[in-house]
C-alpha cells in the first residue's frame, strides 16, 4: 500500500510540474469534434474533469450550460475560475466533490491515460452523472495507423513510456479496451469517432495545419490519433 501511495504521489507531482502552464489549441481536431458531440445535448449541467485553464468549457457557457470543472493544478483552476467556470483544485481519481447524478454531461479529454486508478475515475464519473447523461472521453489510441507502423518496424509507439516521461501517460488504449471497460462500469457508447490518421508522420503535418485530415478521423476511426468517444450513462 505504501509503494502505491508513493507511486501516485510521483505521478500527481510529476503532472503537476507537465501541466503547470498548459496551454490548448481550439483548433485541434480532437477538441471541435468532442464540441459537436456535446453541443448535441441540450444544456443542462456541465462537469469538465482536467478543464486545465477553462478554455475548451468556457464556450458552453455562452450555450446557455452551467460549467464546473475539477484541475489538479490551482494556478489553472484560478484562470478557468476568471471565465466564469466554477473550477476547484483537486486530484480527480481521488474522488470527486459533488453530489450524486449531479451533472447531465461530463468531458474528460486526455486524463484517463495519467491516472493510475482508472476503475474508480470512471464509477465516480457514473455517480455523479444522472441517469440518461452523457460522458465525452478523449485519450490517445495505441493502435493509432502510425503506432502500427512503428511497431511492425519494431519501434516504441508514440505517447507511451515506460518510465515518468514526457508525456506522462501511465495507461495506454486501444478502441475495443476503452470501450469494453466503460460498459463494465455501466456505460453505452453510442459514437466512436478519431480526430485524424496519420497518413504521414505527424512531426510533418497535423490537424491544425490541414484542417481537411480531420474527415479521416470519421472515415477510420480506429487508426486515428486519438479515441473520441461519446457514453450515456443508462435511464432505468
Amino acid at each position: 500500500m505504501e509503494r502505491r501511495e508513493s507511486a501516485r504521489d510521483t505521478l500527481i507531482g510529476d503532472n503537476r510540474r507537465k501541466w503547470l502552464h498548459r496551454a490548448i489549441n481550439l483548433r485541434e481536431s480532437r477538441l471541435q469534434k468532442a464540441f459537436r458531440l456535446i453541443a448535441e445535448e441540450p444544456p443542462g449541467r456541465f462537469l469538465d474533469l482536467g478543464c486545465g485553464a477553462g478554455e475548451f468549457s468556457a464556450r458552453f457557457r455562452a450555450l446557455g450550460w452551467r460549467v464546473c470543472g475539477v484541475e489538479l493544478i490551482e494556478a489553472q483552476a484560478a484562470r478557468a475560475r476568471a471565465l466564469g467556470i466554477h473550477a476547484v483544485a483537486g486530484e480527480v481519481s481521488s474522488g470527486l466533490p459533488f453530489l450524486a447524478e449531479e451533472f447531465d454531461l461530463v468531458f474528460a479529454g486526455e486524463l484517463i491515460e495519467h491516472l493510475l486508478d482508472t476503475d474508480g475515475f470512471l464509477a465516480e464519473i457514473h455517480r455523479v452523472l444522472r441517469r440518461g447523461g452523457a460522458l465525452v472521453l478523449t485519450t490517445p489510441n495505441l493502435a493509432s495507423f502510425e503506432n502500427r507502423i512503428r511497431l511492425f518496424l519494431g519501434r516504441y509507439p508514440n505517447w507511451v513510456d515506460v518510465r515518468l516521461g514526457s508525456s506522462g501517460h501511465v495507461r495506454a488504449y486501444t478502441p475495443r479496451v476503452l470501450m469494453a471497460q466503460l460498459a463494465a462500469h455501466g456505460f453505452r457508447v453510442e459514437r466512436h469517432v478519431g480526430n485524424w490518421v496519420p497518413l504521414i508522420p505527424q512531426r510533418f503535418v497535423d490537424d491544425v495545419k490541414c484542417p481537411w485530415l480531420q474527415v479521416t478521423g470519421d472515415w477510420w476511426p480506429g487508426l486515428a490519433m486519438a479515441i473520441i468517444l461519446k457514453c450515456r450513462k443508462p435511464s432505468p
